[in-house]
């Protein structure tokens, strides 16, 4: 019975958290210090996450990999600043 309850509570928590992470993607892509910051968030998520796939592939590793757009690299640190607070209220 404790289980059911508890899995419902979770589901609520994380439906309500989703204005508040909406808010804060929002404020991401129009503070321009924030904006800064996560652009560098999104550019170092980006190397990472191209280089682990190189390396899962078999591909060389040793290659220059290209930066993201701004505009995308903006969008991928947002939405992933969105998901981190989803997460974060719902492990609380």
């Amino acid at each position: 019975m404790v289980f059911p309850i508890l899995k419902l509570g979770a589901l609520a928590v994380k439906t309500m958290s989703k204005p508040l992470a909406n808010a804060i993607k929002r404020r991401a892509k129009s503070h321009p210090k924030f904006r800064g910051t996560i652009i560098n968030f999104a550019q170092s998520y980006h190397k990472i996450n191209v280089g682990l796939q190189r390396r899962l592939y078999g591909y060389s590793t040793n290659v220059d990999i290209k930066p993201l757009i701004e505009e995308k690299a903006v969008e991928t640190a947002a939405d992933l600043v969105g998901e981190l607070v989803v997460f974060g209220v719902v492990l609380l």
